[in-house]
């Protein structure tokens, strides 16, 4: 753990959480006893569109952290597509963050949340304030 650094901790935390989080219920329907996690899709409850971008960020941020700290041989590119890794998770963290916030003001009468969307939240907070911390340097700059 002493290759990482805690923004990056916070990045790898994060990510595994939102993968986590998307296989378990996301809404559940009160008086159907039925649900839907981030994968699910079809008869206009699913949120497998949308919510799946979230888990992506995740992943695409707890991978790059990952094989930064850990694979031995493996060199990462300092950029990508113009941009640095600082502000690629800067991105997606804010978009993951933003995302889920989204889905927590919007209406859903109908509709409960389930311990999935509450995990999801929670992760996409953190990939934020790791993606922050890592671009105000607050993290340390290990991997």
């Amino acid at each position: 753990m002493n290759k990482l650094s805690p923004a990056n901790i916070v990045i790898l935390a994060g990510g595994t959480v939102t993968l986590v989080g998307s296989f378990l219920n996301f809404y559940t329907y009160p008086g159907f006893n039925a649900s839907a996690n981030a994968w699910s899709g079809g008869s206009g409850f699913g949120v497998f569109g949308i919510a799946t971008v979230v888990v992506l960020c995740g992943i695409v941020m707890g991978a790059q952290v990952a094989v930064a700290a850990f694979a031995t041989g493996v060199r990462v590119p300092e950029k990508l597509l113009g941009l640095t890794w600082d502000q690629v998770h800067l991105a997606l963290g804010f978009q993951a963050a933003l995302m889920m916030l989204a889905f927590l003001v919007r209406s859903k009468s109908p509709l409960d949340f389930g311990i999935g969307f509450w995990l999801m939240l929670l992760a996409g907070i953190a990939l934020l304030v790791g993606a922050i911390m890592r671009f105000v340097g607050a993290g340390g700059r290990a991997a």
